[in-house]
């Protein structure tokens, strides 16, 4: 059977995966028209080794839509696969072949000893792949006949199949060189063609004894995207059945282990990522076989606000940090509480810390983006008092004008360097820096002493005296 491209193709759609391995395995948008030993030109892939050629086609899934390409190589094309690619099967014309014959020459030595070097030595010449003749009996006006005519008269190289009674097929690219016919009965002519055989053919071998390199195409989708990106990966098996999946997303996570032919993921930080998989044939792993596109996983920029509670309080002071993110998540952060503690890393969004001594801290966060980490963030002021206790008593507390009246200011934790003294009988407030105070009340009323003590330049809460009674 000789290809025809006149003839409307016998099969025409896309290819939306191609492996980079040795031989390439193709996806294709369908393949119920695809025949094992049959050949399709394929378009558009971005693979120079496969682009605007005559490819043939073996060990066909039907299920996956999968077959391998006889002889090809695409394990080290640079680029990826373009999705758009596009494949032709050509319709072919029965040449009603009575017998054929195939010759071929093996490569000859050439002599290139001169008189100027009588040492004898050779060149081997190139190897010709040789011509195929065959016998036909046919109709002279048989449209078969004329295709072979028209073959003749193009010139053009064509793909040739000889079917075999076992179903085997050799795929042989040709170009027909000669026709000679000689008369026959009736309508019927006897004749031969000469065909220039212009490359390797390929045998491909009956169904039910091909034995198929193990080929797995994984496919990614989508390809693109922001953080976080869920993708699903989809396996297409050629030449074998796994029994289990080991996936390698590349981000640094787990290796994922499936029992079918899809997976899901979810990519948490910026990057190019490429998913690689082992199937387990048999009990065996194979070597891993890579996606056949790369994931650009992109993030939005990545902000905080961070704030701490309480921000005042005496020492010792329990404080509580929150981080609210936007854009993230961080890997983790570093946590500079800023009183001379080691710089806590935590990978939650909260944390506690104690400030033990009074002082002014101003503790800052840093997070940790895709591997950086980033300018830290101020989380306000933290002012942290030293620890006070004390309690005020005034004698006596009962009396006639004028009342004389001495107050007296207990510490029982810190030191205050002085004290606001409110004796409320409408006389102005007295500061002091002693612990006790004197005062006379001249009119008759009931009374509250309230004392206001100065620590570490801060007022703190007032405390206040027992109830002062004085009649007239």
């Amino acid at each position: 059977m000789l290809e025809n491209p006149n003839a409307p193709a016998a099969a025409t759609g896309f290819i939306t995966s191609l492996s980079k391995s040795a031989p390439a395995t193709a996806i294709f948008s369908d393949v119920s028209a695809l025949r094992d030993g049959a050949p399709v030109y394929i378009i558009g892939t971005g693979f120079a080794s496969i682009d605007n050629r005559s490819w043939v086609v073996q060990g066909i899934d039907i299920n996956s839509r999968a077959a391998t390409l006889a002889n090809s190589d695409t394990s080290r094309e640079p680029g990826d696969f373009n999705p758009t690619a596009a494949f032709i099967m050509r319709a072919f014309t029965d040449l009603c072949v009575v017998s054929y014959q195939i010759n071929q020459t093996a490569a000859a030595e050439i002599n290139v000893t001169t008189l100027c070097d009588d040492e004898q030595s050779f060149l081997a010449g190139f190897s010709d792949p040789g011509t195929l003749t065959f016998d036909f009996f046919i109709n002279a006006t048989d449209p078969a006949y004329q295709a072979l005519r028209e073959a003749q008269k193009d010139g053009m190289e064509r793909m040739l199949e000889i079917i075999y009674r076992n179903k085997a097929v050799r795929t042989v690219p040709v170009i027909v060189q000669s026709i000679n016919e000689s008369g026959g009965v009736d309508q019927a002519i006897q004749g031969s063609a000469t065909l220039k055989i212009t490359g390797p053919d390929v045998l491909t071998m009956p169904p039910g004894d091909q034995t198929l390199d193990y080929v797995l195409i994984p496919v990614a989708v989508p390809t693109s995207g922001n953080v976080p990106l869920d993708v699903t990966l989809t396996l297409n098996e050629a030449g074998g059945q796994a029994s289990q999946f080991k996936i390698d997303w590349k981000d640094g996570s787990a290796v994922q282990t499936i029992n079918n032919h899809q997976a899901t993921h979810a990519y948490t930080s910026a990057g190019q990522f490429r998913p690689y998989v082992v199937a387990v044939i048999a009990g065996y792993e194979t070597a891993p076989f890579a996606a056949q596109n790369t994931v650009t996983v992109q993030r939005l920029p990545y902000s905080a606000e961070v704030r701490i509670d309480p921000s005042t309080g005496d020492a010792p002071l329990d404080v509580t940090l929150t981080i609210d993110e936007t854009n993230g998540p961080a890997e983790h952060f570093n946590v500079n509480w800023g009183d001379g503690s080691t710089i806590q890393q935590i990978d939650a969004l909260t944390a506690t810390h104690t400030y033990e001594e009074a002082g002014l801290y101003y503790p800052t966060v840093a997070p940790r983006v895709d591997g950086v980490t980033l300018t830290p963030i101020s989380a306000g002021s933290i002012s942290v008092t030293p620890a006070y206790e004390a309690s005020v008593s005034v004698v006596p507390t009962s009396g006639s004008v004028p009342h004389d009246v001495t107050l007296t200011v207990t510490e029982t934790e810190g030191s205050a360097e002085s004290f606001s003294v409110l004796w409320n009988d409408g006389s102005a407030a007295e500061t002091i820096t002693d612990t006790t105070a004197s005062h006379t009340y001249t009119v008759a009323g009931t009374y509250t002493v309230s004392v206001i003590p100065s620590v570490a330049g801060q007022n703190r809460d007032a405390l206040y005296s027992q109830q002062i009674t004085v009649s007239a």
